[in-house]
């Protein structure tokens, strides 16, 4: 399933401020889902914020997972700004991720993970720390079942719901938060994107 497109309507929090890029600046976070579409919806969020402050983003990812670029377009994304970069495995993405932080040049880094990759923890804490040091975002997408270790800063559990014909629900439920602790939830509704609604 592809990331939802057009916001419905206003987005609620139960921990208002608490999910976006102000909020997020200098953590590693981690959203989850089986499906990956509310997670790849709360991604896209924050790279629109970013980009409306004309700030720079990138995408890493390996070659089986990837946005739908018509969908992030129609969220409002510019797909010129959005640099993606393709690795063939965990080891390569690593690294890449390593380079895109060290550089100071992002303002979100984007890991898609998918269901196969993995970071050890030694990778895990050399990521957070530069994402800390350059206040940089750095968001991971898992679709995995084990969560990715105890380096990460907020862990989030996302899911989707259809609410009516063309409207669906994404929640993200935080599971571990280092800064505001566990328990809190953020809510979207959005229209589906064309042929799934």
């Amino acid at each position: 399933m592809n990331p939802l497109t057009q916001k419905a309507s206003g987005a609620t929090s139960e921990s208002p401020g608490a999910w976006g890029l102000d909020a997020l600046v200098g953590r590693f976070v981690e959203l989850r889902g089986a499906a990956g579409a509310a997670a790849m919806t709360m991604a896209a969020r924050v790279l629109l914020q970013a980009q409306l402050r004309h700030e720079p983003v990138v995408w890493v990812g390996h070659p089986e997972s990837l946005f739908f670029p018509p969908d992030f377009a129609a969220a409002g994304l510019d797909l010129e700004a959005l640099p993606v970069v393709r690795a063939r495995d965990g080891r390569q993405l690593a690294r890449m991720a390593d380079t895109l932080l060290r550089s100071g040049g992002f303002t979100v880094v984007v890991l898609d993970l998918g269901e196969r990759m993995t970071l050890s923890t030694a990778v895990q804490a050399r990521l957070s720390g530069l994402a800390k040091r350059h206040q940089c975002v750095l968001l991971g997408i898992t679709r995995r079942q084990s969560p990715l270790g105890s380096m990460i800063s907020l862990r989030g559990e996302t899911s989707l719901q259809r609410a009516d014909p063309d409207r669906f629900t994404c929640q993200l439920s935080i599971v571990k938060d280092k800064l505001r602790g566990p328990g809190w939830q953020h809510t979207e509704v959005c229209r589906g994107p064309d042929g799934l609604c």
